[in-house]
């Protein structure tokens, strides 16, 4: 059973070609039924014309650069016309569009329509020829199989009537269906495939008209034998035809190669701007529609197509960093990336396109308002292939992922369109294009180019401007192997583009940022965008301590190592940090025996690499895969690149951590400073007036600090505010601040705390530090007192000078106490309530309340 196959027609085609069967069907049916009345005279004739209308049919001759092919058959459509009347003649007119349509192509729907086609232009045809026969030479529609000679002049105008109708007709309505089909004007289509078959009617006509007289004059027989000179003669114009066809095709092949090489070229360009291949061939079939839709000539739409694969040519000139920056360019890194509108014209000027690329590409960013450029234009001043391609490029780019962010969906990109539309955009473009956006769509579809993202699909590496793989010689086209299978030169390309990328990122990010914490967390992410990893570890190592601590981790089961110790010489980190050099060919199991993995877990290979900073290890940088030999020579290199930066990055940072925890330590005591106690006093005064808790300021100051420096010198009292310090530190709360303000005086900033938990503080400090003696030499011990006085945040004022003066008094108070306490110690006739009646709690309390 033969099916029809009409997937490519649309529903006006295919209602167009039914109607076209059924009435050609009907015409051929009305004429065969004529043909039964013929005598054996009239039959004998029409099967001779009939057995040369098949000969002629099985010899068609394909018009070069056309669609269309010819035969001898029109000869003997239009002898039987003449001979036998319009019926004979449509019923010749099928079999020789059938015979020749076996011939030329393999579509069922052609060899019915054709045939049905041809009946229906015969019958008008063969009409007018009878109605111009009466009307110019006066003679009545003769019977059929009549006898009675015409004047070859009374024959000459009717003919050549019939082959303009003929030609006209059979030219239209052929042109209609592959304008339904297409979507395409008519009379373009007309154009482009029947314009130059007139000859073969008119000559078709001019040989029916001599066979004629020939026949009347000398008789059949001699007409028979005139056969084989008109096969000669056709013949002759057969090889001529078939070897301008094949100087058609050297050149039609010659230009495809020349424009493969171009889009080789330009797709190779594109990559550099990580733009995909299925992009530009998504773009370039939405401008060629556009340009249907909106009557573009056929010149129009090869520029619109070369536009849109070369239009960002000129991105050539725009470095890298700024083609794939995330975020918006600044002023000056716009201004680079404008030139490519301008550089992109320059080189097209010089190739000389025989159709106008060049505007299309140095005006594609124009806008119409007139804030575009590079030359301001606006409105119907931009030209319309260049308003047309900024459309369809800005919807389909929008929608396609890049490295610096996601695609938009469907909806998110009409959207953009309908906001640009009469500002940026020209605005019967985006209504014409949202229009017929969902046929657009399925043509996409069915061309397998519906795959928008970044480098997970791309397209075979055809030539885009004539769009077949067909007209590729075998050589070609036997090296796309797989549609689905990006190109190796474009997978290179771009994994070139993306490492210089994601280099600069690193080091850019690396450049903005001193703190360690955020250091580490930066380089695993970044190194996840050029090295694949299942587990990613940064350990830095600590010099004090003599071991490294996993700081960062990142990946599958990194709970289960973050915060990890790793000393030299243990596991592959170990080996690395002992011997500063990089490994990759230990077994990375080494690093976890101590680590209980999920069952069947296993790591297969990794990479680690020393971080050295001049001759100072920072640490280690660990990637763990779990596919063995995971890592190529090329992943090596790009991790050393990446842990040279990173210990750039990571020793400016510790660097900078160290110098800001001098500017904030007491060097002495290794306590927070004075600069550090203004500091901690702005969080915690904002916290309460936050949250409505008071906090306490405790001024601490050493009795008899000076004694000791007099007597046995500065270190020794060096040595004392040490170890004071150290016994201070213990007494408060992990949570509370203690700072060396200045010589011997000490601050506190302590939370929450009543006046019964400020004395019992206190009296701790007071019996811990009067129990505290540093032996000097021989039985030579310094020993010193201290007085505390505190005040509170909001009680005694809300600024850290007004507390520290309240603390102050209250800490001077408590001292002359304490010298009254060594007075009446020296004097023991004195009583104690002689000396003073009060005691260092009620001076502490006094302060605070």
């Amino acid at each position: 059973m033969i099916l029809i196959d009409m997937s490519d027609y649309n529903r006006a085609a295919r209602g167009y070609w039914y109607a076209l069967v059924a009435t050609g069907a009907g015409v051929f049916m009305w004429g065969a039924s004529r043909c039964l009345s013929f005598e054996p005279r009239q039959w004998a004739q029409l099967l001779v014309l009939a057995s040369l209308v098949v000969i002629s049919g099985m010899c068609p001759v394909r018009i070069p650069g056309t669609k269309a092919s010819v035969t001898a058959g029109d000869a003997f459509i239009f002898l039987g016309v003449i001979f036998l009347g319009v019926p004979a003649a449509i019923v010749l007119g099928a079999i020789d569009l059938l015979t020749s349509s076996l011939r030329t192509t393999r579509r069922v729907t052609s060899w019915i329509a054709a045939p049905a086609c041809m009946a229906l232009t015969v019958f008008i045809a063969g009409h007018v020829f009878y109605l111009a026969l009466d009307a110019y030479a006066g003679i009545a529609r003769r019977p059929v199989g009549s006898t009675e000679p015409l004047r070859l002049e009374q024959l000459l105008l009717p003919l050549i009537l019939m082959a303009l109708v003929q030609y006209f007709l059979n030219g239209m309505l052929v042109a209609t269906l592959i304008a339904l089909k297409s979507r395409r004007p008519v009379w373009r289509c007309w154009f482009d495939n029947y314009l130059w078959t007139s000859w073969t009617f008119f000559a078709g006509a001019l040989a029916a008209l001599v066979v004629y007289a020939a026949t009347m004059k000398f008789g059949l027989l001699y007409v028979l034998l005139s056969v084989p000179v008109i096969a000669a003669t056709f013949a002759t114009y057969r090889t001529y035809f078939e070897r301008v066809a094949e100087k058609t095709r050297e050149a039609a092949e010659l230009s495809r190669i020349h424009l493969a090489t171009v889009e080789a070229l330009a797709t190779a360009i594109d990559a550099k701007d990580q733009t995909t291949h299925c992009h530009v061939r998504r773009v370039q079939i939405y401008c060629a529609r556009m340009g249907e839709l909106m009557g573009l000539t056929t010149n129009e739409i090869k520029a619109l197509k070369a536009g849109a694969l070369l239009h960002d040519v000129g991105k050539l000139a725009v470095p890298d960093h700024i083609l794939n920056k995330p975020g918006k360019l600044n002023g000056a890194e716009f201004e680079k990336m404008k030139i490519h509108t301008t550089v992109g014209a320059q080189i097209l000027e010089r190739v000389g396109f025989p159709y106008p690329v060049v505007p299309i590409v140095r005006s594609h960013h124009e806008q119409w308002d007139g804030a575009g450029y590079p030359d301001g234009l606006k409105g119907e001043g931009i030209p319309l292939t260049a308003r047309i391609l900024s459309v369809v490029d800005c919807f389909d780019s929008v929608r396609e992922d890049r490295p610096y962010r996601p695609g938009m969906t469907r909806e998110e990109a009409c959207a953009l369109l309908q906001r640009g539309a009469g500002n940026h955009f020209d605005p019967s473009v985006v209504e014409l294009f949202l229009k017929h956006l969902p046929a657009f769509e399925r043509e996409i579809v069915a061309s397998g180019l519906d795959h928008p993202g970044f480098t997970s699909v791309e397209c075979e590496p055809r030539a885009l401007l004539d769009g077949t793989q067909a007209s590729m010689p075998p050589g070609l086209s036997g090296d796309v192997r797989d549609s689905s299978a990006t190109p190796e030169y474009l997978t290179q390309i771009k994994n070139a583009h993306q490492e210089v990328y994601a280099l600069y990122e690193i080091a850019r990010t690396f450049g903005s940022s001193l703190d360690i914490e955020d250091t580490v967390t930066v380089l695993v992410n970044k190194v996840g965008h050029i090295i694949p990893f299942d587990l990613c570890a940064v350990y830095l190592f600590d010099e004090l301590k003599g071991y490294a601590t996993a700081a960062h981790v990142a990946g599958r089961y990194a709970e289960l190592i973050r915060g990890r110790a790793a000393a030299p010489g243990e596991g592959v980190v170990g080996f690395v940090l002992a011997n500063r050099r990089a490994s990759y060919l230990l077994d990375p199991m080494l690093d976890f025996t101590d680590i209980k993995l999920p069952e069947g877990a296993e790591y297969r290979s990794m990479v680690a690499l020393p971080l050295v900073k001049d001759e100072r290890l920072l640490g280690v940088l660990a990637v763990y895969a779990t596919e063995p030999r995971r890592y190529a020579d090329d992943h090596l290199r790009l991790l050393d690149t990446v842990a040279r930066l990173a210990s750039d990055a990571l020793s400016n940072a510790m660097n900078h951590a160290r110098a800001e925890s001098n500017a904030l330590t007491d060097t002495l005591t290794g306590l927070p400073n004075a600069r550090a106690m203004y500091v901690r006093f702005e969080q915690e005064s904002a916290r309460a007036r936050r949250t409505g808790q008071p906090f306490q300021v405790v001024m601490l100051d050493l009795d008899s600090f000076k004694q000791v420096n007099d007597t046995y010198g500065h270190k020794t009292g060096d040595r004392v505010l040490r170890e004071v310090a150290r016994i201070l530190q213990a007494q408060l709360r992990e949570y509370d601040f203690l700072a060396r303000y200045a010589g011997d005086e000490f601050v506190a900033i302590v939370q929450d705390l009543t006046t019964e938990q400020v004395n019992e503080l206190r009296e701790r400090i007071e019996q811990a530090v009067s129990k505290f003696s540093l032996h000097v030499r021989g039985d030579k011990h310094a020993r010193v007192g201290i007085s505390v006085g505190a005040a509170s945040y909001g009680v005694h004022g809300e600024t850290l000078d007004q507390l520290l003066i309240a603390a102050d008094e209250a800490m001077y108070s408590a001292k002359s106490y304490h010298k009254q306490q060594q007075q009446q110690q020296q004097s023991p006739g004195t009583k104690p309530a002689d000396v003073v009646n009060v005691n260092t709690g009620d001076l502490a309390s006094t302060a605070i309340n």
